[in-house]
Parts: C-alpha cells; sequence; structure tokens
C-alpha cells in the first residue's frame, strides 16, 4: 500500500487519484480525493461566511502543521489511521510517508444537546427560545458560564446584559429584539473548571469551543457593525483564548472595525487584567457600566486576583470613556468599590485584631455570609449589596427547607 505522486499535485493511493490542498512546498502534504475536490472548495468559499466551515477548514489545515497531528487519536488496530475529534464534528485521515489523506470529515450546526455555538435568543413569547445561527444578527451578544444547559443559560443572561448596558438596554427591550447566545457548553464543577484552566493557561492550543469563536470574531470582524459582548463567569476564558486566535489572524483593516464592538465583564472567575489586554490590544472598548464583581466572592476577588484588577480596569475605563456618573464611572464609584473590598479583608479574611467575644462573632458572622454567598449558584446571580447577599441567603434556606 504504497503512494506514487502524479503530475498537477496530485497522488495515486488506495487505487484512488487524490489532490493536493496544502499549500507547496509547505509543512506535511494533505489530500482529498480528486472526486471530492468540489466539495473541499466549496467549504473553502463557505469558511468566509460561516463561522462552522471556517473552523472545520481551519481543523483541515492544521494537519498541514503538525498542530491537529498533536491532538488526533490513533487506531490501535492501523497505526496509519487517524481521528481528529472536533467540537461537535470530525476528520478521518490515513498518515503515511509524511502525507495525510483526508477521508472524512464533518461538523453539524444543529443545536442537538446542548452542542456550543451560536444561537438567536427570542424572548417575545415570554420564554427562551434558541435558534441556531451562523452570524450575528442582533446588537447584544453573550458568552455564558456554568449553567445546566443552554435554556437556562439564555434565561438568565439578560439580567447581566441589561447590568452592563442599562439604561439603554433593559430586560424589556431585549425581549423585543432578541439577542445572541454563544453557548459554552462548559457545565458545572471540575470538568468546567478544567475547561477554564485550558484556556486561560492555552494548553493545547485552548479547547474546541475557544477556537470556534475565534473564528466567528474573525467573520463578524469584516462587517462594520456595532457588537456588544457581555461575558460571564467562565465565559471570560473562552473570549479571551478566542480573541487571542482571532488576533494572530486578522488584518489592520479587519481589526480596525473591531472599535466598534464594547465588551462587559460579569462574575469573572480569571484576572479581569489579562483578558483586558487582550480587549484593548484588540481596540474594543469597555462597556458603559463597570465590572460585575461580586465582593463576596472568594472565587471572583481573591482567587483570581481580580481584589486589585477590578480597580485596574475600572481606571482604564475612566481614562478611556471619561466620567459618567449615570454609568458609575467615577473616581468616586471606583474608590468606593475598592473601600469595599479592602473592608472585607479587615473584617473577615483576616483573624480579629482582639479576641473579644463579640468580635469573634462578628468574625464568624461574616466568614458564614461569604460561605454562603459562594454557594448555590451565586456565579448566576448579580451580587453587589449586602441586600442582594441577603435575597441569595434567604433563596438558599428556602430552597432546603422545600
Amino acid at each position: 500500500m504504497g503512494i506514487r505522486f502524479l503530475a498537477n499535485n496530485e497522488a495515486s493511493f488506495e487505487g484512488t487519484i487524490w489532490k493536493q490542498i496544502s499549500p507547496a512546498d509547505q509543512g506535511m502534504r494533505v489530500f482529498v480525493r480528486k472526486n471530492e475536490e468540489s466539495n473541499y472548495n466549496r467549504l473553502r468559499n463557505e469558511a468566509k461566511k460561516d463561522y462552522h466551515a471556517r473552523y472545520l477548514f481551519n481543523e483541515l489545515m492544521s494537519l498541514n502543521n503538525r498542530h491537529g497531528l498533536t491532538r488526533s487519536i490513533v487506531s490501535r488496530f492501523r497505526q496509519d489511521q487517524c481521528n481528529l475529534q472536533l467540537e461537535g464534528g470530525f476528520i478521518d485521515y490515513s498518515m503515511l510517508s509524511g502525507c495525510v489523506f483526508i477521508k472524512d470529515y464533518g461538523v453539524t450546526q444543529s443545536r442537538g444537546e446542548d452542542k456550543a455555538g451560536l444561537y438567536y435568543v427570542d424572548m417575545s413569547r415570554g420564554k427562551a427560545e434558541l435558534k441556531s445561527t451562523t452570524r450575528i444578527s442582533t446588537r447584544h451578544i453573550a458568552v455564558n458560564g456554568a449553567f445546566k444547559d443552554s435554556i437556562k443559560a439564555a434565561e438568565k443572561l439578560p439580567e447581566f446584559i441589561e447590568r452592563g448596558y442599562k439604561p439603554e438596554t433593559t430586560q424589556g427591550t431585549l425581549e423585543k429584539s432578541g439577542y445572541s447566545l454563544f453557548y459554552n457548553d462548559c457545565g458545572p464543577g471540575i470538568r468546567s473548571d478544567f475547561r477554564q484552566f485550558f484556556d486561560t493557561s492555552n494548553i493545547r492550543g485552548g479547547t474546541e469551543v475557544a477556537k470556534k469563536l475565534a473564528q466567528l470574531i474573525q467573520i463578524e470582524a469584516k462587517h462594520e457593525k456595532e457588537t456588544c459582548w457581555t461575558l460571564h463567569e467562565k465565559g471570560h476564558a473562552v473570549f479571551k483564548r478566542a480573541l487571542q486566535l482571532a488576533l494572530s489572524d486578522l488584518s489592520p483593516a479587519d481589526k480596525s472595525r473591531l472599535a466598534k464592538h464594547k465588551v462587559f465583564y460579569a462574575n469573572p472567575t480569571m484576572n479581569l487584567s489579562v483578558i483586558d489586554h487582550y480587549r484593548k490590544h484588540a481596540g474594543m472598548q469597555l462597556a458603559p457600566q463597570p465590572p460585575l464583581l461580586n465582593n463576596f466572592s472568594l472565587e471572583q476577588t481573591w482567587v483570581t486576583g481580580n481584589f486589585a484588577s477590578e480597580t485596574h480596569v475600572s481606571m482604564r475605563q475612566l481614562k478611556e470613556q471619561g466620567e459618567n456618573s449615570s454609568g458609575n464611572v467615577t473616581s468616586g464609584h471606583i474608590a468606593a468599590n475598592a473601600l469595599a473590598r479592602g473592608l472585607m479583608v479587615g473584617t473577615s479574611y483576616g483573624l480579629p485584631a482582639q479576641f473579644a467575644a463579640a468580635s469573634v462573632a462578628g468574625w464568624a458572622l461574616t466568614w458564614a455570609t461569604i460561605a454562603l454567598s459562594n454557594m448555590g449558584g451565586a456565579n448566576q446571580k448579580i451580587i453587589e449589596s449586602n441586600a442582594d447577599v441577603l435575597n441569595h441567603m434567604k433563596g438558599l434556606v428556602s430552597q432546603r427547607r422545600a
């Protein structure tokens, strides 16, 4: 079972004529069956406007530079038979003598069982209805963190969009206009944490979801349209990695159009200074409202380093946009928010200065409040004040009694 190379970048392999699709004299030689070359050309054209096709096309090309090879599974029965698993798709191929022969490939565009991807969310009937789409057709788009499923994410995210873009945008206006959701199927628990780790640390090039989102950003950058992003919880990590990938392939003209994009950070579970570095590098703007951070959340403040980074990003917003009292973008608001976190340090994160019964009791009560504010899906809620904390705690107690 050898390979016989022919003229016109063709080869004979397994009794079939194959056509080379990879660049000449660069990396591995990648072939498709000659009678399927038209399908490949169609995919390449669709990649200009459909992020599904663009994602699949780039993964096919990754076999040329070995990036795809390192992520592939080799058959235990035949070492030349390989499979590259994609987000909602696959590539089956044979590899022999430095050549790759693509035998089958595909990627689904259907939602199925909460597949990652882009959806239009229709809120007009009083409930969230999702429809798979290939382009951002709305002004607002959200990237979710950990939720039970796509429907739950779609129902809750309008609260966060409103928080970032009020008073112009409210849940009422979203019911009329709808919004776009790039569903991040990270799921809850440790699986979700690992996926975030891959995107923040760039291990294995990040998650496949981030790669899909990168293709969407690249396509949208070709259209001069205002786009308002809302990033929720672990959606920050996916967006950071996607933006990092997208920027590496954007032309100066495409990158300039990203100036019409705005970004709002909500309940981040990664460092804000890191993601804001890429946001600023892309030329995107910050949302009119400052970042949403639950000061009672250990994960959002201390684990991520956002105890200090939130102030840094808010000061950057003040410098870029100027003071806006209606949007809480003033030096006074920033100082007050930082002071609130500082008081948390003195009253809860450290031991009391004197071990008087009253001091210990107050310290223990504050710690109990922090513990409860980190339970029961706190990252899925807007918690900014003591009243929000009490409402969250009240809800937890009610659930346990039920």
